[in-house]
Parts: C-alpha cells; sequence; structure tokens
C-alpha cells in the first residue's frame, strides 16, 4: 500500500512539526531521538530540512518515524565535513538504526603474506582497527567473509589463481581448479612464483588501500556558501587528525580526530582528494602551522 507523507507526518507533534519546518537547508548531521532521549538514528546531507522530510514520505522508515521525538542537528560548512561527522558520530553514539542497518561493525581484510616456497598467499582476517604501518600487507577491504570470499572465488577463476593458496581449500595436494585445468599448478610448484604472484597482485589492483599521495600531512580547505565560514581539516596517512571552524579569523577546534586508520574516513577522504575538482584545496601543512591552530583554537 502506498504510504503518504501526509499521514505520516499528522501524528507528530505541533513542536516536532515547526522542529522540522524551521530546520535549515545547508549541510550538516542530524540525530533523532525518542520520547526518552535515546538515540535512534544519525544521517547527513547537504541540504538537512529536505533530507529530514524525505524520511517521512518513505514506507520503510514509517516505524522509525513514529518513535521521532526530538531531532537535534550540527551544522557543517560542507559536504565533507558533514560526511565525516556522521561517520565519527556513529561510530561513538552506535545509534539503534545505524546499528540495524550497518549489522556488523568489523570488516574484512585480505592479507597478504609469502609461503616457504615464496608463493603469496591470502589469509582473511576480521578487524576494527587498521594500522597504517600494515598497509602493504593488505590486498583488499570487504564488508563480510562472504563478500571476501565471493570476490576470492571469481578472481580464481579470472585470473587462474590457485585455490588452496587463495584459502578457499585446505588440501594438502592440488586444489580442485588445476583438476579443472583452471590452476596452473602454484599449489603443485608446477608454476614459479614470478608468474603467479603478479596476477594475485593484478587481480586485488582495485581493491587495495591508495598509497598516501603526499609527503606528510596535508591542510582540506572546504569554504561555505555564507561569506567567511571555512572549516579546515588536518590530515595524514589517510588519518583525520584535527578540524577546525573558522567564522570569523578565529579558528575554533570541532574535531579532534582519533589518530588511527578508520577504512570509512579513508573512503571519504580518498573520493574527495582524488576528485580532480576538489584537490586545489588540498595543500601540504607542516607542523608549525598546525601547532599555530591549535593554540589560536584553544586561545579562543
Amino acid at each position: 500500500m502506498k504510504v503518504n507523507r501526509k499521514n505520516q507526518t499528522s501524528a507528530l507533534s505541533p513542536s516536532l512539526k515547526d522542529s522540522i519546518r524551521k530546520l535549515p537547508d545547508s549541510s550538516g548531521v542530524y540525530l533523532f531521538y525518542d520520547k526518552d532521549g535515546a538515540l535512534m538514528y544519525v544521517g547527513k546531507s547537504k541540504t538537512l530540512r529536505k533530507r529530514v522530510r524525505s524520511h517521512f514520505s518513505s514506507p520503510e522508515e514509517i516505524r522509525m518515524c513514529r518513535r521521532i521525538a526530538n531531532i537535534e542537528i550540527r551544522k557543517t560548512v560542507g559536504e565533507l565535513g558533514a560526511l565525516l561527522l556522521e561517520s565519527r558520530l556513529i561510530k561513538e553514539l552506535r545509534p539503534e538504526y545505524n546499528r540495524l542497518a550497518r549489522h556488523k561493525r568489523r570488516i574484512i581484510i585480505a592479507r597478504r603474506a609469502l609461503t616457504a616456497g615464496g608463493y603469496a598467499a591470502v589469509a582473511l582476517q576480521p578487524t576494527s582497527r587498521i594500522d597504517p604501518v600494515t598497509f602493504e600487507t593488505i590486498l583488499g577491504i570487504f564488508k563480510t567473509k562472504i563478500q571476501a570470499k565471493d570476490f576470492l572465488a571469481s578472481s580464481a577463476k579470472t585470473h587462474r589463481l590457485c585455490l588452496n593458496l587463495l584459502g578457499l581449500e585446505q588440501s594438502k595436494r592440488s586444489c580442485f581448479s588445476f583438476h579443472l585445468h583452471q590452476c596452473n599448478g602454484a599449489c603443485m610448484g608446477l608454476e614459479p612464483p614470478d608468474l603467479y604472484n603478479p596476477r594475485v597482485d593484478a587481480a586485488f589492483a582495485e581493491r587495495r588501500i591508495k598509497a598516501w599521495p603526499f609527503p606528510g600531512a596535508v591542510i582540506i580547505e572546504e569554504k561555505g556558501e555564507a561569506e567567511g565560514t571555512t572549516e579546515v581539516f588536518v590530515v595524514d596517512n589517510w588519518c583525520l587528525l584535527y578540524s577546525f571552524t573558522y567564522s570569523t579569523a578565529q579558528p575554533s577546534l570541532r574535531v579532534r580526530g582519533i589518530h588511527h586508520f578508520d577504512y570509512d574516513s579513508y573512503r571519504i577522504l580518498a573520493g574527495y582528494i582524488f576528485s580532480d575538482r576538489k584537490l586545489e584545496s588540498v595543500r601540504p601543512a607542516g607542523k608549525h602551522e598546525i601547532q599555530t591552530l591549535l593554540r589560536k583554537a584553544r586561545a579562543a
């Protein structure tokens, strides 16, 4: 049955309807709370009012919408700030409906290791944190083990890789693909590692974490539509270290980052940095400039 938005909003209190009407159509993050003050959902948008209202026209979200008693917003200068803030708040606050949507927070890493014979072997490892020092051994990152195994099985056929070395089989002899003439015999030592290993790298070429493209930390400046509004992000090796907002010439410390690699933040930052449109807003950041920003923010 088609759900009419008017029917969904009719049960809202007058104060909540008024709150939605007064929401700004600017960038930021919104938080939905129930009548007991429990956080239900965190979302982000470039146009907050339009996005919040859209929840009430979605048949799939009618149950959540009926429970909303209060809406909090946290404005950001632009879309990048909203994306990073949403990602951080979801991890820190673990809202009910974000948890249900994501189901699990741990990701699956496909890690590369060499066997005694010099062959590239793959091991799947669940983790919630990645150390940037180990980037070189990470071939790919997946949301679930099923997704990872499906990718490995497909890669085995496409690139003629050994099921034993991919960790999909544990046979002490040749893998099943060898008998189907789909493996060149790496599991039996019939194909040398210098021929086999490059195909492993090729299979994971699009899955690998991109190397940090700068010699050190950078500053990303995101300017808002309102004159004089800017948010500055200090990023190093894909880790968000700090963000500062300017409504005047005086910076204000908005986020003190977690200083370790976060895959969701990596995807957001990589998408921004490798965009031709956005690269002009990225510049090197020296230690002196970062310390000056921190000192000014503390003095504010």
